[in-house]
């Protein structure tokens, strides 16, 4: 996979999107907005299908009605996130939380046009266990897919490689010994 992550870093769109931080920044936003749509259409079904907000109308009703601001949200965002990814193939390479991501949005868009689509649509509706059970999977998984995102953003690179990524430094003030009494605010 190394050789089409380089590739893919080295055309011309890689390029052009890396150099500019104004590009950057748009389309992340752009990726950003899709996530957006895509989580907000899929909570309201969600919701739905737990027995909570729109409950005059049935789930089916409501999932066909926002299909398709739920689809343009995830086609926004499998457009614009090879983009980003074109701008740092390396890092994301590099990162366990970029192919943790992938993996989640490859199980969340099976799931999403299998089980959830089955169940949201069912007419007539399915138990309420079921429903309750799917919409939880279903929430779980975005959730999952968009903080594992957030992770790269966060992290970058891999946190295996690091001792302990969440130690914090004590530090002791000037003129204090380690075993002084008189010690950093961030040591207490």
């Amino acid at each position: 996979m190394m050789p089409l992550f380089r590739w893919w870093g080295q055309t011309a769109v890689g390029a052009t999107i890396r150099s500019s931080s104004a590009l950057i920044a748009v389309t992340q936003s752009i990726h950003l907005l899709g996530l957006t749509m895509l989580i907000g259409t899929l909570l309201m079904i969600n919701l739905n299908l737990m027995g909570l907000g729109f409950r005059r109308s049935p789930t089916s009703q409501i999932a066909r009605e926002l299909a398709p601001w739920t689809l343009g949200g995830l086609a926004v965002m499998l457009i614009s996130g090879p983009l980003i990814l074109s701008s740092e193939t390396l890092k994301a390479y590099e990162s366990s939380f970029f192919w943790l991501k992938m993996s989640l949005l490859a199980a969340a868009i099976l799931f999403h046009f299998t089980l959830f689509q089955r169940v949201s649509e069912a007419e007539p509706p399915a138990t309420a266990t079921r429903r309750r059970v799917v919409a939880c999977l279903s929430l779980g998984l975005w959730l999952a897919v968009a903080l594992a995102g957030k992770m790269i953003g966060i992290y970058g690179d891999d946190l295996r490689q690091e001792d302990d990524p969440f130690h914090s430094q004590s530090f002791t003030q000037p003129g204090a010994s380690e075993h002084s009494p008189i010690l950093n605010s961030a040591t207490r």
